[in-house]
């Protein structure tokens, strides 16, 4: 409903209160507040009836039949604020990122006893706290550059899919941001910790991003719920016990060629193998989703409800999801090198890719 709160003279209505929420953590530019309503009556013709309307005998109409689809079709909007989200969170991990990498080129620290010190960044502790979390910022870019454009480019056939994917990179990548911000902070020392480096105040408005549009954990349980739906989908009723050996044969033998495990191969070449990697990550996702669909259904065969199994299974759950975000990411991280023509930038974004 479009619902009028003020007067032409901006007084507020009758029955309406209006509160703000007070100072923040955070993004205090930003006017959070409160509205309550107490008796307010709203005319009908204020109703806003895209996709349902209620007819003058109190009938529900909707030009959507399906339930399901029109459903999902009143997300369209909550998508977008989910893919919007990450986005803002992941280019404060790379101002984080640019801050902290370049203050530890030019921080010189220690050093050989004849020597100048050097910069802290030559130490590979210090590399090996920064650089995994500049290849993530790679990674998380180009996967979601692949989401966007899905989301631009959707049928209402892809709109579950996109809808779990979006719900998904927004738990990674805002969780991402706040980790990659907090050891930018650290590797900055008593520098990280003042305002004029910005690191704070990045940190402070990007704390909400892991709650606001849907807390993380919710939503990360919400795109497993979607591959175990995709799951069942592809072997419709076959037993969960068939099920989760096929699979993991099938996997298991497309894997088999470059798995080390498998074949015992440990020559460097083989272990840095971007397509290695890819199928690992691939194996990985079909393993922890079939046995979590086979611990599922011996929870509901030994008696426990849907609600109750899938209360005990969350903590599995979250794992799928991981698993299933890792290799996009990666996946479109690699599409994204592939396609890069220029030879000296494609061997950078290799080793990113391998880092990563």
């Amino acid at each position: 409903f479009i619902v009028p709160i003020r007067d032409k003279e901006m007084n507020v209505l009758p029955g309406i209160t209006i509160l703000d929420c007070g100072h923040k953590m955070g993004l205090n530019g930003v006017d959070n507040g409160i509205i309550t309503f107490d008796s307010v009556e709203i005319p009908y013709e204020n109703m806003l009836d895209r996709f349902a309307q209620v007819s003058d005998a109190g009938e529900f109409e909707s030009p959507i039949p399906s339930d399901n689809r029109r459903f999902f079709t009143m997300l369209g909007t909550l998508v977008g604020g989910r893919i919007g989200i990450p986005r803002s969170a992941l280019a404060a991990a790379k101002t984080g990122l640019t801050i902290a990498i370049k203050y530890s080129d030019k921080r010189r620290q220690f050093g050989p006893e004849t020597a100048p010190e050097v910069p802290v960044l030559n130490y590979r502790m210090h590399q090996r706290r920064l650089m995994p979390y500049l290849a993530n910022a790679y990674a998380l870019h180009f996967g979601l550059q692949y989401l966007t454009k899905r989301f631009m480019h959707r049928s209402e056939d892809d709109m579950q899919e996109i809808e779990a994917l979006a719900a998904g990179m927004k738990a990674y990548v805002t969780w991402n941001t706040r980790d990659t911000l907090q050891e930018c902070r650290e590797a900055c020392g008593g520098k990280g910790y003042l305002s004029e480096n910005r690191i704070g105040d990045l940190k402070a408005d990007t704390e909400i991003y892991t709650t606001f549009e849907g807390d993380n954990t919710v939503l990360m349980q919400l795109t497993a719920k979607n591959r175990l739906g995709e799951f069942r989908k592809q072997f419709g009723e076959m037993n969960v016990s068939t099920i989760f050996n096929y699979v993991l044969g099938q996997a298991k033998t497309a894997i088999a060629e470059k798995n080390p495990f498998a074949t015992r191969n440990t020559d460097e070449s083989h272990l840095k193998d971007a397509q290695f990697h890819l199928d690992a990550f691939t194996y990985r996702e079909k393993e922890i989703t079939a046995s979590a669909a086979r611990r599922f259904k011996k929870l509901v065969d030994d008696g426990l409800d849907t609600f109750d199994a899938a209360n005990v299974m969350h903590p599995h759950m979250l794992q799928i999801a991981d698993a299933y975000l890792d290799r996009v990411f990666l996946e479109q991280f690699s599409a994204a090198v592939a396609e890069t023509s220029d030879e000296a930038l494609k061997e950078v974004l290799n080793y990113k890719t391998k880092v990563y």
